[in-house]
């Protein structure tokens, strides 16, 4: 049994997998209070369940682009547990969590996650031969996103009703939008990836894993 957290943003999400599906799954706002609820959460479902930790077999953890504080919790708590228990521990990009499963919509499909002072963590992901990431991610403002999407492409995601409305304004019906819950991140996901990997053998140094913050970087000053 893998468990799976997902403390990005300011959605949380915590989800149990085993080899017959999805156990169980939860997305909520949390705010700031990750660490006072996500584990809360998980050891819920546990006793709603009637499961225990000893029963894990791995453990998963979104590695963002996204929040700082909230990027820590997770792998913190993720890395503990794991360690703790000598687990195989999974780190799984969060824009390949909100893409997957878009995969068979026919267009480019563009997740986004908001990282604050308008700006945006992007990336661009289509399914050719195979599905995958094309290109890296990138730290984008409010503008370049919308100026940047390709022509056909589905935008999924941290999209406010604002934003959806000046996409559809600037780049009209080859752009679509789904609605907040279509688009929305789920941990079920993140735990199908990481249980993917895990039965292919994978698993990630607990000790250099790190999250992924995507900040923008600094510029010197031009000297006068």
């Amino acid at each position: 049994m893998l468990l799976a957290l997902d403390t990005t943003n300011d959605y949380a999400g915590v989800a149990l997998y085993t080899q017959k599906g999805l156990l169980a799954e939860a997305t909520w706002l949390v705010g700031r209070n990750h660490s006072a609820q996500v584990l809360q959460q998980a050891h819920q479902f546990l006793q709603n369940l009637g499961r225990n930790m000893d029963e894990l077999t791995g453990v998963a953890v979104a590695l963002g682009p996204g929040s700082w504080s909230g990027l820590r919790v997770g792998l913190s708590s993720a890395k503990g547990i794991a360690l703790a228990a000598n687990l195989p521990l999974l780190g799984i990009s969060s824009l390949d969590v909100l893409a997957y499963p878009h995969q068979r919509t026919g267009r480019i499909v563009v997740p986004v996650i908001r990282l604050g002072r308008d700006r945006y963590a992007v990336a661009e992901y289509r399914l050719r031969r195979s599905w995958s990431r094309v290109g890296a991610e990138r730290n984008v403002s409010r503008r370049e996103l919308i100026d940047q999407l390709p022509e056909l492409a589905l935008v999924c995601g941290d999209i406010d009703v604002r934003l959806a409305a000046e996409i559809n304004a600037a780049r009209g019906d080859g752009v679509v939008v789904p609605t907040p819950a279509l688009g929305a991140r789920r941990s079920g996901y993140l735990a199908e990836l990481a249980w993917l990997r895990l039965q292919a053998g994978e698993r990630d140094d607990p000790i250099t894993l790190e999250p992924q913050y995507l900040g923008q970087p600094v510029r010197e000053k031009a000297a006068e």
